[in-house]
């Protein structure tokens, strides 16, 4: 199979299952060394960091606020379509696309894994991949150091507790936790806090 093929598979919405040693190794190391660089700058250097995000990212937008501690896989498979702001140390498995909507907060230590491993050890061994894309809706809120696997697509307005492993789809407006993650209850005007609570 060629590049250009292998390369049309990784970028696809369906997955695929192959050989991670078949990928081209300059894939990865151009994103390791791009967001190697974005971790060094500092905070306060907006312009650099926009720019970095522009090489590393396959959609981005000035809306997308990510601080340092970031890994990607290949980082052209993750399209961020609105506001964004990704705490510290997530770890973003890109391998097949990954989209994010507008207005999400994910928090420090999420993991958001397309890739996955045959159970049997010599597939693994061999180096066969398994990859899966992710989708998460609109005004989502993934708590610290929970994972999103792939194949998962999340709804609009969805928060996952902290420390979940999500391994199926989240419908919208609902609250989800747990190992596996399931679904807890849904979301309604009664968790709107009355202005008059907010003091500032």
């Amino acid at each position: 199979m060629t590049q250009k093929e292998i390369m049309q598979l990784v970028i696809g919405r369906d997955g695929f299952v192959g050989n991670a040693r078949n990928i081209p190794s300059d894939w990865q190391r151009q994103a390791q060394a791009l967001v190697w660089d974005y971790n060094q700058t500092r905070p306060t250097d907006i312009d650099h960091r926009r720019e970095l995000l522009r090489k590393i990212l396959g959609t981005y937008n000035d809306k997308v606020f990510i601080q340092n501690g970031i890994h990607f896989d290949f980082g052209f498979n993750t399209h961020f379509l609105g506001m964004a702001f990704v705490n510290f140390n997530v770890t973003i498995l890109d391998t097949s696309p990954i989209i994010i909507g507008d207005h999400c907060f994910i928090a420090p230590g999420v993991v958001l894994s397309c890739a996955s491993h045959p159970i049997d050890s010599t597939q693994r061994d061999d180096g066969v991949e398994i990859s899966k894309p992710i989708t998460i809706g609109n005004g989502v809120w993934i708590g610290a150091n929970a994972t999103i696997c792939g194949g998962v697509h999340i709804g609009n307005n969805v928060v996952v507790g902290a420390g979940a492993v999500v391994l199926k789809d989240v419908p919208a407006n609902s609250v989800v936790a747990g190992v596996p993650a399931r679904l807890i209850r849904e979301i309604t005007e009664k968790d709107i806090i009355p202005q008059e609570l907010i003091q500032f």
